[in-house]
């Protein structure tokens, strides 16, 4: 048998695979993640007092339209990582755009402020603890995310992990958000995107050898 008889014969058995299947595996992927970050804060830090009545703020909007942004585009990447030869501009020009849009917030938000109120505006009153809550709230969800993930093949399986991470660590930090009461955007900036970041760097080691194929 020769090589072309020898495809034929093994590509005869192969089921055809539903289009879209992959992506709709990461979508309910990171749902679930989403929701076990939420259980995790709901059941250790609680929720905000106040969250019922701050739910339609500005502040409080933002910070979930930047981190579940993050999420979103952040999975879109992932997929298109785990497709060889996919296009990746889409899900890293809506990164871009996400992080560009909170970086002018800051620069507006700072610019209205002098001394030490905008010290006081990036380290809030919990600086401390929240980068290092967003990095422990998202080992919960990576394995969802990494699960999905182990189902595409991604040539770059370090890329890949530190994606699979931020996703993880976005979801976390929205999570967070139901319990955190800081209101700057400043503060959302710095030390919700360290522990985002921070994700993504526990993704990255652990997808160095879980993503291989």
């Amino acid at each position: 048998m020769n090589t072309d008889d020898l495809i034929e014969a093994l590509a005869g058995d192969a089921r055809r695979v539903p289009a879209g299947r992959a992506g709709w595996r990461l979508v309910c992927c990171t749902g679930m993640a989403l929701a076990a970050a939420v259980a995790v804060v709901w059941l250790t830090l609680g929720f905000r007092p106040d969250l019922g009545a701050v739910v339609d703020g500005v502040s409080f909007l933002m910070r979930q339209a930047y981190t579940l942004s993050i999420a979103g585009f952040g999975a879109l990447l992932l997929l298109r990582l785990g497709q060889p030869g996919a296009p990746l501009r889409l899900p890293l020009a809506g990164l871009a755009v996400t992080v560009a849009v909170i970086l002018i917030a800051v620069v507006v938000e700072q610019s209205a402020l002098s001394g030490p109120a905008r010290i006081d505006a990036w380290l809030g009153q919990s600086w401390q603890s929240c980068t290092l809550r967003v990095a422990a709230i998202s080992l919960v969800a990576t394995p969802f995310i990494f699960f999905a993930a182990r189902r595409l093949a991604p040539t770059r399986p370090t890329t890949a992990g530190f994606v699979a991470g931020l996703v993880a660590g976005a979801v976390a930090a929205s999570a967070y958000g139901l319990f955190c009461s800081e209101e700057t955007v400043s503060f959302m900036a710095g030390w919700y995107s360290l522990g985002m970041l921070t994700a993504g760097a526990i993704g990255a080691g652990a997808g160095r050898f879980l993503l291989r194929w």
